[in-house]
């Protein structure tokens, strides 16, 4: 494997120069950004044809050269994936590449005997209609639920347009004697109510509404135990025709 060194700045120089789609950014950035893999481009509300993307495939070691000892990389993610929308062609290897850096940023922030768990879970809306966010909360944990949405989110109605995105983050209380350290993020929306944890070894719940349905595009976790990375991809059923026929 490859460990790739980036600080703060040249992160939002990448950033910045793969939302401009220049032609050889892709090839220049030493991350393996596959060109396959689904486009999702066909999803209600997404504005641009998408370029094939895998979730996961952007999970490799990462050194950052400095770190904040606050939120600072929080706030740079959110300002960068607020102007972030389905209008990017690459908009969905964007974020990816956004919720592996906040994991990155933790897993070296956090080190030693002061390491803590985080979980990150990415929120697509393909579901042609805007899904509302009631709440987002560390059942476990000891951050914040930090919420980090594209353009297409309403902040005034809390609703995510649909071909938007959010993205859920949050780590753990370091672990002790007293607790484990776990994380435990509870999401509720109009649409689907869902449970992560940070280990594969403990159960996750998804209840979405009988129209509904809640696919998982990624369930990563680290081999350390010490990270676990989801998208879900939320999106209308398809009515069959026996069930969408006139009854006679």
């Amino acid at each position: 494997s490859f460990t790739f060194e980036m600080s703060p700045s040249n992160i939002d120089l990448l950033l910045g120069l793969l939302s401009m789609k220049l032609g050889n950014s892709l090839h220049r950035t030493n991350i393996d950004l596959s060109l396959r893999g689904t486009s999702y481009s066909n999803l209600p509300g997404v504005k641009s044809l998408q370029v094939g993307h895998v979730f996961g495939s952007v999970n490799r070691p990462l050194q950052i050269e400095s770190i904040d000892l606050n939120d600072g990389f929080i706030k740079r993610c959110y300002t960068r994936v607020n102007r972030m929308g389905s209008f990017m062609p690459n908009f969905f290897q964007l974020l990816d590449i956004e919720v592996w850096l906040l994991i990155s940023s933790v897993s070296q922030m956090f080190t030693g005997l002061s390491s803590r768990r985080c979980v990150a879970v990415g929120l697509i809306n393909g579901s042609g209609e805007k899904i509302q966010v009631k709440s987002a909360k560390l059942v476990q944990g000891g951050s914040p639920c930090y919420t980090i949405p594209s353009v297409e989110y309403d902040s005034k109605q809390g609703a995510l347009h649909p071909g938007g995105a959010i993205i859920f983050f949050g780590w753990s209380a370091v672990p002790s004697l007293l607790q484990p350290g776990n994380v435990l993020m509870n999401i509720e929306t109009n649409l689907f109510v869902t449970e992560l944890t940070d280990s594969i070894s403990q159960s996750t719940n998804t209840q979405a509404l009988p129209s509904w349905q809640v696919s998982f595009l990624e369930k990563s976790y680290g081999e350390n135990g010490w990270w676990a990375k989801y998208w879900i991809l939320v999106q209308k059923k398809k009515t069959t025709a026996t069930s969408s026929g006139a009854t006679r």
